[in-house]
């Protein structure tokens, strides 16, 4: 008996990674280093997931081994068509499945002669299920063995309630001033991973600001690693918006880089945004631009973030009305749907929770909503107030917080909280800052 590899596979993977951009993410997506059995081969696919999607020639620049070298050259010239690649991308997972299945059976021939027939019978059965499955999940739950472990989550939270708390959405600061979004808190308890959320609203209105405000809260105010998929807006403008909320200046005068005021008033600008500059530098935020988002390419650009940084705490999606699945012929709702669908299974695989930006239509609506919103775990609406919160503000809020409202989240769906009341917020345009009034 000896142990499966599929060398020749492996060879065609990495030449279609090379030659072509969509089959390189969907590689990154599915495959990891596990799956290569050449230690040549396998150096090359950690390579190419460390650079990003690029040609032999640029692998060969970036490599110093010869023999490396002379390889990536060898493997590039046997590209031939993505048929070969796709057959080949079934052979190397069922190859994997295959070896694994071969150690299995070696740990158990030797343990044979010591051990009994129902330890080995037993043994064997547990590797075997975790082999039908890359990751452990949990699709059978014993609840003797669950029920130990639970009671002593239970008593840990209760220990501790924050250490079981996602991602929090706001924080105290050392003034004693909470900042941020505490009522979302309260309605989520933080950001967990595998949660998929989405926040929706009309042209114009703010859902970047809204989600530029969450990275800030989560990057910077807090040491979160996370990865920001823009497919609308230049990097600089991203960038202004996100620096503006820390610097207190406009956007636009960092943007366009004309300061406004007395020569006093513009040497204090300076200063903050050379500070907030600083920050961003050493913050634990990832941003793109991506015009042309397929999903598959938003699953493998995720995964190669996670692989490159050893950690990703949470995505942001900027927007889903821009992504597409290549080569469907699904109706638009249809593929919003499967998109959602499978950007909450990526929440849950990668274990972040994911924030998926919506477009809502003139009547207020996210088109295909009702289906994209039973794969959210929150869907979150963001929009100016409107005449009927009067009543509420005048009645919940000082005279000063009234005159800041000017914005509210309206919890449209929340599967941990039962305050039907929206999360009232000050929204200023100009700075792109955004915070609770509380």
């Amino acid at each position: 008996m000896q142990e499966p590899k599929s060398v020749e596979h492996e060879k065609v993977i990495i030449a279609g990674m090379m030659n072509d951009e969509a089959l390189y993410y969907d590689s990154i997506a599915e495959l990891d280093e596990r799956f290569f059995t050449d230690k040549g081969l396998k150096d090359v696919f950690t390579k190419l997931v460390q650079l990003g999607s690029v040609t032999a020639d640029s692998l060969i620049r970036n490599e110093k081994n010869p023999r490396q070298q002379a390889l990536i050259k060898t493997v590039d010239g046997e590209w031939t068509n993505k048929n070969d690649f796709e057959f080949s991308f079934q052979e190397i997972k069922k190859v994997f499945l295959k070896r694994q299945l071969y150690h299995t059976l070696n740990k158990t021939v030797n343990r044979f002669n010591e051990a009994e027939y129902d330890e080995l019978v037993a043994g064997l059965e547990q590797e075997i299920n975790q082999v039908s499955t890359f990751d452990n999940d949990e699709s059978i739950i014993d609840p003797q063995e669950r029920a130990v472990e639970a009671y002593q989550e239970y008593i840990d939270r209760r220990v501790d309630p924050d250490g079981a708390k996602g991602i929090p959405f706001s924080i105290t600061n050392s003034k004693g001033i909470t900042v941020g979004f505490p009522s979302l808190d309260k309605a989520l308890n933080g950001a967990y991973g595998g949660d998929l959320m989405m926040i929706a609203a009309k042209t114009g209105v703010g859902k970047t600001g809204f989600a530029l405000n969450l990275a800030r809260h989560f990057s910077f105010h807090q040491k979160y690693r996370g990865y920001y998929m823009n497919t609308e807006m230049r990097l600089v403008e991203m960038e202004s918006r996100l620096l503006a909320q820390i610097a207190g200046v406009n956007a636009n005068e960092i943007m366009y880089g004309r300061l406004e005021g007395t020569q006093e008033e513009i040497n204090l600008k300076e200063n903050r945004i050379t500070e907030a500059f600083e920050r961003y530098k050493e913050s634990k935020l990832i941003m793109s631009r991506i015009p042309d988002l397929p999903l598959h390419k938003a699953k493998g650009l995720a995964r190669q973030v996670k692989s490159r940084y050893e950690k990703l705490d949470y995505i942001i999606v900027d927007y889903v009305g821009r992504m597409e699945i290549a080569n469907s012929n699904m109706s638009t709702w249809d593929e919003l749907y499967e998109i959602t669908k499978e950007l909450k299974e990526l929440a849950m695989i990668l274990d972040v929770p994911v924030f998926m930006l919506a477009q809502r239509n003139h009547d207020g609506n996210v088109e295909g909503a009702k289906k994209m919103k039973n794969e959210c775990d929150a869907v979150l609406y963001f929009e100016p107030i409107e005449a009927h919160d009067e009543d509420y503000i005048q009645s919940n809020y000082n005279p000063r917080e009234q005159d800041l409202i000017n914005y509210k989240i309206r919890k449209e769906k929340v599967r941990r909280d039962d305050n039907p009341y929206p999360i009232y917020v000050v929204y200023d345009r100009a700075k792109n800052f955004i915070n609770e009034v509380v």
